[in-house]
């Protein structure tokens, strides 16, 4: 893998670059296209997604590390307060499965 890293690294940035955005973006287009399915649905291929752009783009990166930050912070309060973690967890499941409900019958 330290051979990939270094091989990745001596390409050219004006290469690199637009090949790390399109792969990128292309995660990304994934996630929204696979965000109807069942389970997590876009939501990997989104932080997939992510994670490849921020390895070129520094707005990428705080993006990724905000919502690091953002999962860090939802464990903590979540480990602090299970009865009610576990409460809203629940709410916002069913309030997804609502919206992604009425959202299909909507679009059928």
């Amino acid at each position: 893998m330290k051979q990939v890293k270094h091989w990745w690294s001596r390409v050219p940035p004006s290469i690199r670059k637009p090949v790390v955005l399109i792969v990128g973006l292309l995660f990304i287009l994934a996630a929204a296209l696979t965000g109807w399915l069942p389970g997590p649905g876009g939501i990997p291929l989104f932080l997939i997604g992510v994670a490849i752009l921020a390895t070129e783009f520094e707005k990428a990166e705080r993006f990724r590390d905000w919502i690091l930050k953002l999962i860090k912070h939802f464990g903590v309060w979540f480990r602090a307060h299970k009865l009610l973690g576990t409460i809203v967890c629940i709410i916002a499941a069913g309030i997804a499965a609502t919206a992604a409900y009425f959202g299909y019958k909507h679009f059928k």
